[in-house]
């Protein structure tokens, strides 16, 4: 059961959001307020932009000097100061919900996201909360149950100098997992070396790994250190280790056991004392399999592994991590755009991130450039996302099994001629197979758009674009 305190507004116009799993307590101001979250275990606290007594900014920076680590979401509603309000709460909030404008089911889901990472701080010891709060780990943005499985295993190898590797897509965030190793580590003041493996041609990664003598090679003019040597007593991190040569994957066995490089072209023995992280995007077993990484590196380098989820497998932390990294766009390119409207983020959940929180970030920021808006609104983001030039995926996504043999199987079958020749003719658009689909959805859940939106896979604001998109209407064609 999920305990919420409901801070301001007309208990008649509170949101219908109590249910088996989510408790809602009422009251009217915050002076009330501050009294039941301390005397009280709330998991999550929502603040309504207007109450008696005390304003909502003043009644958030009590909640934090007084360290009341409640989550907080804020309630926006259709106010010519929207935007006013919006600066004045970014305070420290979670988030925030405009019921105007989105269903219900978003608060719900937005108030589950917070009560996941409400109960991942109550469950720490205090030491690694302090911990969590100034050492790296609030770099790291997610309150699904995958990013909370990652944030537990971070805090049980603190201080501890145990040999990780990193398993996940490109563009999941490894690199700055790995930093966050590094930096709540027993070398975090020594220094940390990345070194992308694939970006390096083969023939010269061993000399940017290990150093070379002057004549070892042509151009060789001088003495060079390499990277273990910049990171000794530090940290070298081998991202996408899998496509190292297995001559080099020898190398690299060899500073694990022994602790000795030797520079390309020369005889010297060099000790070094480096803690590797490593990456990878590939199943290093099957590789192993296939005679391309040396089974005994794996076993070295696999001592503490963690697999860091794809953007898509965790969509209930789309909205946070949109926020922060606009929040740091924002910043950085020092322009107005500051938030992003519950359409738009509807939007941003219902797409398939291919590219992860890289992707992502790389939308946000070509969006963030040419827009001149505060809120980001639906439009923006649509036009940047190009959800109609990806139809094949979304209907794919939308089509069942059970459509394409209705209706798309049947009309492709020979005619009775006795020919087997298709009727072209007949074959359906990609558009009517989806229409189909909606359409056959909608009607076997009575016009639900909350059972139809799951049903088929896709977010309710994409169930709507694509009403409007095929001119569907309940009774209508």
């Amino acid at each position: 059961m999920i305990k919420v305190l409901y801070i301001g507004g007309d208990p008649d116009v509170i949101p219908k959001i109590s249910d088996s799993e989510i408790k809602i307590d009422h009251v009217q101001n915050g002076m009330i307020a501050l009294s039941a979250i301390q005397t009280q275990d709330y998991n999550v606290a929502i603040i309504e932009n207007q109450l008696p007594l005390m304003k909502p900014t003043r009644l958030i920076k009590e909640f934090r000097s007084q360290k009341l680590e409640v989550p907080l979401i804020c309630i926006v509603r259709d106010d010519p100061r929207r935007l006013q309000i919006l600066d004045e709460i970014e305070l420290g909030i979670y988030g925030w919900y405009e019921p105007e404008n989105s269903p219900v089911e978003d608060l719900k889901e937005l108030i589950n996201s917070a009560n996941q990472f409400h109960e991942f701080l109550k469950n720490v010891p205090k030491i690694s909360k302090r911990h969590f709060k100034s050492n790296g780990y609030h770099r790291i943005v997610g309150t699904s149950k995958e990013m909370i499985s990652i944030y537990h295993m971070l805090v049980q190898i603190k201080n501890k100098d145990v040999t990780t590797i990193l398993y996940g897509e490109s563009g999941t965030g490894k690199n700055l997992i790995s930093n966050t190793i590094h930096e709540t580590g027993l070398r975090r003041d020594r220094p940390m070396v990345a070194v992308n493996c694939p970006a390096i041609p083969s023939e010269l990664l061993e000399s940017e790994l290990f150093g070379h003598e002057k004549g070892a090679f042509t151009g060789a003019v001088d003495r060079k250190d390499g990277k273990f040597l910049a990171a000794n007593a530090g940290t070298i991190f081998l991202d996408e280790i899998g496509d190292m040569s297995p001559s080099l994957q020898s190398k690299i066995l060899r500073v694990l056991e022994s602790g000795e490089i030797e520079r390309v072209g020369g005889a010297q023995t060099i000790k070094v004392s480096v803690r590797i992280i490593s990456a990878t995007n590939q199943n290093l077993e099957q590789r192993i399999k296939n005679g391309l990484f040396r089974q005994d590196l794996f076993h070295r380098i696999n001592v503490f592994p963690i697999t860091v989820p794809s953007l898509r497998s965790r969509k209930s932390d789309i909205p946070l991590t949109a926020m922060v990294i606009l929040n740091k766009l924002s910043k950085k390119h020092q322009t107005q755009v500051k938030y992003i409207s519950p359409g738009a983020m509807n939007l941003l959940k219902s797409y398939s991130w291919d590219g992860n929180v890289r992707e992502l970030e790389h939308i946000l920021e070509r969006i963030v450039l040419i827009s001149d808006i505060p809120i980001l609104s639906e439009k923006e983001i649509e036009d940047h996302l190009e959800l109609e030039s990806n139809v094949e995926k979304d209907v794919k996504d939308i089509i069942n099994k059970e459509v394409v043999d209705k209706t798309f199987v049947k009309e492709i079958e020979p005619e009775n001629n006795g020919n087997d020749v298709i009727n072209v003719s007949a074959i359906k658009t990609l558009k009517e197979l989806e229409l189909e689909a909606i359409k056959l959805s909608l009607e076997r859940n009575n016009w639900n758009m909350t059972t139809t939106s799951k049903e088929l896979g896709i977010s309710r604001m994409t169930l709507y674009r694509k009403l409007d998109q095929h001119n569907l209407q309940k009774n209508g064609k």
